[in-house]
């Protein structure tokens, strides 16, 4: 049986996961320390006392007795738990389907590039530091033009990540993008879409040596991947879409790759790597659903 996918296919271009609701703010926040930000919460907080007197301290004090209470009656289920949204409550699986948006019933039946491109800014002023500002806009702009020629380079999608165990603060930023092929990754490359940043960063490194910038591609050919994701929101695999070709009207439409995972081959590792079609393998485990 074919895998059932979980979205509905799209006739429009989808952003990336890269350009989430947050945006910068989480590198914002890892601009400065913890006691950084702090100490400005508090200087700002003694400035308002000395200009308005203890009233002053009624925003924070009803911010604190505002949100306390939310969270309690978001634990209670009597409001909205925000964090929940988005959240798929069923075991799924990203898998690549066909040129005809066809999943098949055989897992990472496809091959797959996944190319890894990071920076970080060692400058004492850390984000606002000279030319990581105009490094973070040409990224962005990259991934744009790559959502907007998802078809000419074999773009699927793209995540960004924040670095949260290398250092207290600056850390590294990494974009995590992939690829139907290697071939269309050095197509864009190649491109002009990406000629401005090689030719900005060959003209600017050396006199700018606080920019780090690396990447790292890896060619998985099929059976060689697999993917799980249980109550979770879109990540990874998860958020990319496959450009394909609509059958009856034959216009170029975009397929999720999510597909149920709660049985069959797909409900195990090895089943989810196309190196077992038992869909019962695990049937003398003590528990119903193995990860």
């Amino acid at each position: 049986m074919d895998f059932v996918p979980i979205l509905e296919r799209t006739s429009s271009k989808t952003r990336s996961a890269f350009t989430g609701p947050a945006r910068g703010a989480p590198f914002f926040r890892d601009a400065f320390t913890t006691t950084t930000w702090l100490a400005m919460g508090a200087l700002a907080q003694a400035a308002a006392i000395l200009i308005a007197g203890r009233i002053a301290m009624v925003p924070a004090l009803a911010y604190i007795i505002f949100q306390s209470a939310n969270t309690g009656l978001q634990i209670q289920g009597i409001t909205k738990n925000p964090n929940m949204d988005g959240v798929i409550l069923k075991k799924v699986s990203a898998q690549l389907p066909d040129s005809t948006g066809k999943f098949g019933s055989k897992a990472a039946n496809r091959d797959l590039v996944v190319f890894h491109i990071g920076a970080r800014c060692n400058h004492p002023l850390g984000l606002f530091g000279p030319g990581f500002k105009e490094m973070g806009e040409m990224f962005a702009q990259m991934v744009k033009d790559l959502e907007q020629h998802k078809s000419e380079f074999g773009f699927f999608g793209a995540t960004s990540w924040l670095n949260a165990s290398e250092r207290g603060t600056s850390n590294e930023t990494m974009v995590c993008c992939y690829f139907d092929n290697v071939e269309g990754l050095h197509a864009f490359a190649h491109s002009k879409y990406h000629q401005g940043a090689w030719n900005w960063w060959n003209k600017n490194y050396k006199s700018h040596p606080h920019l780090s910038i690396y990447h790292e591609t890896y060619q998985v050919p099929k059976g060689g991947w697999e993917t799980i994701y249980v109550n979770s929101h879109l990540s990874g695999l998860g958020t990319a879409t496959v450009p394909i070709k609509d059958e009856e009207t034959g216009e170029e439409v975009y397929a999720s790759t999510l597909v149920d995972a709660s049985k069959g081959v797909l409900r195990t590792s090895a089943g989810r790597m196309a190196r077992s079609l038992k869909a019962d393998e695990h049937k003398d485990l003590q528990y119903a659903a193995p990860y």
